[in-house]
């Protein structure tokens, strides 16, 4: 009678409820213990104690339950059987196995021509001699073209030897006119967090491409593979068209200054549009787009 409740649970649970709650609570001690089942399971237990709410009986054999399964508890503990199972060492935790590192296989020089569409001759009068000697054209449309670069980028560092994928870097190649070099974020995003440089010379290029990013400014790249003013080309439908990149750029993981292994002449667009299927009509390339 001296039970006091911190909380009224008359609003919320009527006597038909706890009785049944009581009535769960009891026939569980019986079942998982039928020799200690308190006497307070009888039914006529509550009619001894008739003085009492029904939240105060469900209270009263709540706590004789929770004492009988201490007093259980303890005896337990005290028999072989609970000392054995006491004195057990803990199962040992199961050691993480680290997951050896795919190491990719070699990168396998094939030559930077290779793959090139007819190897970049636009008849079999375009040798490639009077590109070398530059007899025709500007420097910046004849094959074999690699200006020096403000920064010293290598492909092969990238590409041949950490197997960066071409779209991380170019990602517009297939959703643009144009593939677009990859802005400063791109590469502060490996180079300010993980790679910092692994020689000086490479350490002194990161510096510089920082220098860039910190200042806003886009780093003045000089293009390779310049087309006159008056050819539209459009990037994008060429690659769904399913041209490969080094038909027209040639074994670009090899190059560590890139360079132009074709002139792209008109003679040798047209020649690959025909092989292809593809129209050759003037406004194609020379149309506005």
């Amino acid at each position: 009678s001296s039970l006091v409740l911190p909380l009224d649970l008359s609003d919320v649970a009527d006597d038909k409820h706890i009785h049944h709650m009581v009535d769960c609570l009891c026939a569980a001690s019986l079942q998982l213990f039928p020799a200690y089942a308190p006497q307070c399971c009888n039914a006529h237990e509550f009619n001894r104690v008739p003085e009492l709410s029904m939240v105060k009986k469900f209270t009263y054999v709540s706590a004789r339950y929770c004492l009988l399964l201490a007093v259980v508890s303890t005896i337990f503990s005290l028999t072989p059987v609970g000392r054995a199972q006491a004195q057990s060492p803990a199962p040992a935790a199961a050691v993480a196995t680290p997951i050896p590192a795919q190491v990719a296989p070699p990168y396998k020089n094939v030559g930077i021509s290779t793959g090139v569409y007819n190897d970049g001759q636009a008849a079999l009068w375009d040798l490639n001699i009077t590109d070398h000697f530059r007899y025709f054209g500007p420097e910046q449309r004849l094959k074999g073209y690699r200006p020096e670069q403000p920064i010293k980028f290598s492909h092969v560092t990238h590409v041949a030897n950490n197997r960066i994928e071409c779209q991380y870097c170019h990602w517009s190649v297939a959703k643009a006119a144009y593939a677009a070099i990859p802005e400063e974020e791109t590469c502060m995003g490996c180079h300010r967090l993980i790679v910092k440089g692994k020689d000086e010379e490479s350490t002194k290029n990161i510096a510089k491409i920082k220098e860039y990013y910190d200042k806003g400014e886009p780093i003045p790249w000089i293009k390779v593979h310049v087309f006159p003013d008056h050819a539209k080309f459009n990037h994008k439908r060429h690659v769904k068209a399913g041209v490969a990149c080094q038909e027209c750029h040639g074994q670009i993981p090899e190059m560590e200054v890139v360079e132009r292994v074709s002139s792209m002449k008109m003679g040798w667009c047209i020649d690959c549009h025909r092989q292809r299927g593809s129209s050759i009509d003037c406004l194609v390339c020379h149309g506005n787009k």
